[in-house]
């Protein structure tokens, strides 16, 4: 493919493919409306985080006519939830303010490079040690929750995502840091929105990094958001702690959720 100008979302989903394919993946979700695409795929090999749960490694990408990101993609299989390791060392962002008119082909030579990159049994191995991690400890609410709230996108359907993933945490009879982790990325698969999903899944690759005393790599911040969630955090902890519940109110909020089907119970 010979390109001198920023590809379009079409040409960048062909790089893609041609470059999954020979690692044996497969694309396996994609939304692509001429000026934004998203893109997942699978790779072969699984390895059992726990008994009955398996992951596998995968990549993710995003491209917009602003940017263009990828990044490691692991695969939960139990319940088809997937987390974006946004803070992976085979990850790369390009902005097209830094892309030189007429420097297509190394742009596409990059673009290539980085989905191998992604595709290495490395990069599978490093999301699933940590993920592994976050299978072995509790959940340090002050520490984890203001790192990973610190991603999320400043809309008002901020408030209604945090409840909707503390519902199915308190509500998943996993209290450890993957718990958690499942809790936003089962909420990041019921959502319509392309780029809310995104961000979400990318929220929850974070959090077992951020429970290690990481830095965050928000790639959206807001601190009314933030602050906001924080304080229903408490809220919801102390009410849990009381042996109260409650549900989430998603029919009527300004969060679009798909009906959880066959996962139904599952986080």
């Amino acid at each position: 493919m010979t390109l001198r100008d920023w590809p379009t979302t079409r040409e960048i989903a062909a790089i893609f493919a041609e470059e999954i394919a020979p690692a044996g993946g497969e694309v396996s979700d994609r939304f692509d409306e001429g000026t934004r695409l998203f893109l997942r795929a699978v790779l072969p090999g699984e390895r059992a985080v726990r008994p009955g749960d398996r992951l596998r490694g995968g990549v993710a990408l995003r491209a917009t006519p602003e940017e263009i990101s990828i990044h490691p993609y692991v695969f939960r299989q139990v319940c088809s939830n997937g987390a974006i390791r946004a803070h992976a060392t085979q990850s790369l962002r390009i902005e097209r303010s830094e892309f030189a008119p007429g420097a297509g082909e190394d742009l596409v030579e990059r673009l290539r490079q980085a989905v191998r990159d992604c595709c290495a049994d490395d990069a599978f191995a490093s999301g699933f040690a940590e993920l592994r991690s976050a299978t072995d400890s509790g959940i340090d609410f002050a520490l984890t929750m203001m790192t990973w709230l610190s991603r999320l996108q400043g809309t008002a359907a901020g408030g209604d995502i945090f409840t909707a993933v503390m519902d199915r945490f308190f509500t998943g009879g996993d209290p450890s840091r993957i718990g958690l982790v499942n809790a936003v990325t089962s909420v990041a698969r019921d959502t319509r929105d392309p780029e809310l999903r995104w961000q979400l899944e990318a929220v929850g690759g974070g959090i077992p990094v951020a429970a290690q005393g990481a830095e965050p790599q928000p790639e959206l911040v807001c601190e009314e958001v933030l602050v906001r969630a924080w304080r229903a955090s408490r809220h919801r902890l102390h009410a849990s702690r009381l042996g109260r519940t409650s549900t989430t109110g998603l029919g009527g909020s300004t969060l679009a959720v798909r009906p959880r089907g066959p996962h139904a119970g599952r986080s």
